[in-house]
């Protein structure tokens, strides 16, 4: 099903100019039960609506015919939203690629659906568990270890991802995070700690400074040489070091990644910052198509303001495959492990 989708939206990507979008990231819900230092979106309390199921699945119908290839459920925690193990089981089941990255506190909980994820991705960053309990927040290190020990006698090899946001603070605590997934046939994904923005609010945990990328970078290298778990996209902390998106790598997320909330409203140009609202009722085809979001994509390149620094991964990945084509092919052999 998933390869027959590839070929069908490929051929429907070609006849557009590869000019459509191929990738949609759902936030099931912008709450989360952890506190991690670096991340703001935990304490923001306000009210959300949240999509009945028949909404959501008719969306995910409408981003195959779209196109779309791949769909990343995001957050917040995306688990605090009751109805996202069935989201990720229809969408599986419509020849989806199915992402998503998770705190691991309700991994048993879900874990019947959480089998049909392509790739599951738990935060991670160290296993020192009282630096793990300050930086996220909350006392649950062993609770998640527990978590990934009930998954993974269910689930195949190298579906299971953890995420590591590295800095100094953990850098050396890397080699026995990356023995763990070597002994267990996780992968161990590295990404720099970044500031997120939501609602105008910032965390006061600062992120990684240039004059550390070059240091983080060759750390990386070594240990990827030590631990086949390893894999990080090495031009990624390129792009970190030199600003995040420029004019010269503008961020691509307006016209390749649908950003879809918990109400199934579509956002423009990403999940960050909304210029312009697609309405939830309104079919997906046409909130793309309509004058303001094509207005919105053909400014993409210029570089809003708010762009400028900006270093989030989903927006990022989508770009790199856009704006280079080396980029895009040393994205391709980082995530294979080939280099």
């Amino acid at each position: 099903m998933k390869k027959s989708l590839l070929v069908k939206n490929g051929l429907k990507q070609l006849r557009h100019g590869f000019n459509r979008p191929f990738m949609m990231m759902f936030e099931t819900t912008l709450h989360c039960n952890m506190k991690c230092v670096y991340c703001s979106v935990w304490s923001d309390d306000r009210n959300e609506p949240i999509a009945k199921p028949e909404k959501i699945f008719r969306r995910i119908d409408e981003a195959v015919e779209l196109g779309i290839f791949v769909l990343s459920f995001s957050g917040g925690e995306p688990l605090m939203n009751q109805h996202t193990g069935d989201y990720i089981e229809y969408a599986s089941k419509k020849g989806l690629f199915t992402s998503m990255p998770t705190n691991g506190l309700a991994l048993k909980k879900f874990a019947p659906q959480l089998q049909y994820l392509d790739q599951l991705e738990v935060s991670i960053d160290t296993l020192d568990r009282e630096k793990f309990d300050k930086r996220r927040g909350i006392d649950s290190l062993n609770h998640i270890l527990e978590g990934l020990e009930y998954l993974k006698k269910t689930t195949p090899p190298k579906v299971i991802q953890i995420n590591a946001a590295v800095d100094v603070d953990n850098l050396h605590d890397l080699p026995i995070l990356a023995k763990y997934c070597d002994d267990n046939d996780f992968l161990l994904h590295t990404e720099a700690v970044h500031t997120v923005m939501r609602y105008g609010l910032a965390p006061d945990y600062p992120e990684v400074q240039k004059n550390e990328i070059g240091m983080i970078t060759d750390y990386l290298k070594e240990l990827r040489t030590k631990h086949k778990s390893v894999r990080f996209y090495t031009h990624y902390y390129e792009f970190f070091q030199q600003d995040g998106f420029t004019e010269d790598f503008p961020c691509r997320s307006a016209s390749h990644l649908i950003n879809m909330k918990p109400d199934g409203s579509v956002h423009f140009p990403c999940a960050f910052v909304t210029l312009h609202k697609g309405d939830p009722d309104m079919p997906l085809k046409e909130i793309y198509e309509s004058e303001p979001v094509q207005q919105i994509i053909r400014q993409e390149k210029k570089m809003w303001d708010f762009c400028k620094g900006c270093k989030i991964g989903c927006p990022y990945e989508v770009s790199a495959y856009l704006n280079n084509p080396k980029t895009m092919f040393g994205g391709v052999l980082d995530f294979l492990q080939w280099r």
